[in-house]
């Protein structure tokens, strides 16, 4: 494959992070993005919006080395699930949690945004996985484990670079299971997180659900593509488990209990922030 492009992709992130910058966060401003943190500070959400048009303007160069198609849903893709996260950050309210808490309330009678987002997350799987049809066995696989990606990372958005950190965890290994293939698709934002990092760490954004669905689609899409078939049973096991673990389980709790889970997720935290 030519690195070229790649090389390219890689620069214009850079370049486009820094040019969208301050208006992103001037915009958060104007529209008073601004909820309280889990501390109590109140911190501008809607985040990834600082990742969504470098990411979108690097995925332009990759035209010229994989299949175009596969460009195009990756965009439509980011677009989709990246407002519908706006959306939430927006509209959203704490009445409803988990997706059991989603799904529960539609069948009362009733709509969430966390349930507009969770129908989002599935039918762009379900399309994925059509697109990427072999046979039913991995039409099911892709379309939930898609989904289930998708969902991961807002289960981490609960503290100051928690839901880019459990992003990391959960994509290096698939990326090694992958075989580092079609990283067209994850290098961008990779080395966006980066510069991105920073800000979080000080409080001075959050990625909210519009980061937050932004980087799990990423990670779903790229293991849609690249993962062998073992390699996607093993993670729609682990994804499924996780998923039904934390219906009943704190991972926060469980987090401060483990050691050297604290100390990773207190790294780069402000002083006053790691209490």
């Amino acid at each position: 494959m030519n690195r070229s492009p790649i090389l390219l992709s890689i620069l214009v992130s850079i370049a486009s992070f820094f040019l969208f910058r301050n208006r992103v966060l001037v915009f958060l401003d104007e529209k008073d993005l601004s909820v309280p943190n889990y501390s109590g500070n109140k911190v501008r959400t809607g985040g990834g919006l600082l990742l969504l048009f470098p990411d979108l303007l690097a995925a332009v160069p990759a035209l010229f080395v994989v299949r175009q198609e596969d460009v195009a849903f990756y965009i439509l893709m980011i677009l989709g699930l990246t407002f519908c996260g706006l959306l939430d950050d927006v509209l959203g309210d704490s009445t409803s949690r988990g997706l059991s808490g989603h799904i529960g309330r539609f069948l009362k009678g009733g709509l969430t945004t966390g349930w507009i987002k969770a129908f989002t997350g599935g039918l762009i799987g379900i399309l994925l996985a059509w697109y990427r049809y072999q046979n039913f066995l991995l039409f099911l696989l892709d379309s939930l484990s898609f989904a289930l990606c998708v969902n991961l990372v807002n289960l981490f958005d609960l503290r100051p670079g928690r839901a880019i950190k459990g992003f990391l965890f959960a994509l290096v290994p698939v990326m090694l299971f992958a075989g580092f293939r079609e990283m067209w698709s994850v290098l961008p934002v990779l080395v966006l997180l980066v510069f991105y990092l920073k800000g979080e760490m000080e409080e001075a954004y959050m990625l909210g659900d519009t980061g937050a669905n932004l980087l799990g689609g990423i990670l779903g899409f790229y293991e849609v593509i690249g993962l062998p078939t073992k390699g996607k049973i093993i993670l729609t096991i682990f994804l499924v488990a996780f998923h039904v673990l934390a219906e009943f389980q704190s991972f926060s709790k469980w987090i401060d209990l483990i050691p050297i889970l604290k100390a990773i997720d207190r790294l780069g935290q402000k002083k006053e922030s790691k209490r």
